[in-house]
């Protein structure tokens, strides 16, 4: 004889009472219940009123101006919440991948928090359909080894690889930019040099490159250093002398005053590809890929010139 299992049917209430009921004991309120869930009023306190019928039990107190929980309704709701948070998850780990899209970038560091990051919520807004996902190291990644990378965000070239796409983010100005309170009274580069100088001992244009462009010699003297871009502009925020650093990581500082650049028709510009966008070949027709790309050229054509001081 053969035995066939058969588990027994569950006796559920209502889930659209459930659901209800969840919402107006969460929100505390049968309006906002009503609001989340694109129903009337009526229609919340109808399927509560059929919840508590199938208890048998009252799951609210009422009274003329608000709702409360009993204790039922309490412990009804803390295991509800669990069973609604678990059937949220588990569904969305079914979505088509059409449906769920995340965009894993790494990026440098100091373009990650001065440039990438202030933007981000602006590319989510375009976007409401693509989850990014930041990280970030000074050390460009090799996309052929690290599939959870979809794009990365260099600071220099990275080295050519197979398989992989370099585009570069444009020409920046490497300018030397300062605390007002700096700013000599006639700027000019001699005049520069006569400031405590910063180095950002990452940055692939020094002070030596400056100078030389510039026919002016570096001083002999000790130079403060910091190894990220933004740590040297936090620093000539504070006063502690000129940073030689990329207008991009300093847009924000340049915008509040908090910085000025010292640049004009006696200096001679230094602007170089900087940052480069890298991309594996076979995913280049990714709908996330191409609406990061598409999104970021738009954000760079945006970038304004900032006056130098006078």
């Amino acid at each position: 004889m053969e035995f066939i299992y058969s588990p027994a049917v569950r006796r559920l209430p209502s889930l659209p009472a459930l659901r209800a009921f969840e919402a107006a004991a969460r929100l505390g309120s049968f309006a906002a219940a009503a609001e989340e869930l694109k129903l009337t009023p009526s229609a919340i306190s109808h399927q509560v009123r059929a919840l508590e019928a199938w208890f048998d039990r009252p799951l609210f107190l009422r009274t003329t101006r608000r709702v409360e929980l009993t204790d039922e309704g309490r412990r009804l709701l803390g295991d509800l919440t669990q069973a609604f948070d678990l059937i949220h998850d588990s569904c969305a780990a079914l979505r088509a991948p059409s449906q769920r899209r995340e965009l894993a970038v790494h990026c440098a560091p100091s373009f990650a928090a001065k440039w990438l990051s202030p933007r981000l919520a602006a590319f989510m807004q375009a976007h409401p359909s693509i989850t990014p996902r930041l990280t970030s190291d000074a050390e460009p990644p090799d996309l052929r080894q690290n599939a959870a990378l979809d794009v990365a965000i260099t600071y220099g070239r990275p080295p050519e690889r197979a398989g992989v796409e370099v585009e570069a983010l444009g020409l920046e100005r490497t300018v030397p930019m300062c605390a007002p309170r700096l700013v000599p009274a006639e700027p000019s580069p001699a005049a520069v040099l006569r400031l405590p100088l910063i180095e950002s001992k990452l940055n692939p244009v020094h002070w030596a490159d400056w100078c030389r462009l510039n026919r002016l010699r570096l001083p002999d003297a000790a130079r403060p250093s910091f190894d990220r871009g933004s740590l040297a502009i936090a620093a000539a925020v504070d006063g502690v002398g000129v940073a030689l650093e990329t207008t991009r990581f300093a847009e924000a500082e340049l915008a509040r005053g908090e910085l000025v650049l010292l640049d004009g028709p006696g200096f001679r510009q230094i602007e170089r590809e900087t940052h480069f966008l890298c991309w594996r070949r076979a995913d280049r027709q990714g709908p996330a890929l191409l609406a990061f790309r598409e999104w970021l050229a738009q954000q760079l054509a945006r970038e304004v010139a900032v006056p130098a001081a006078r």
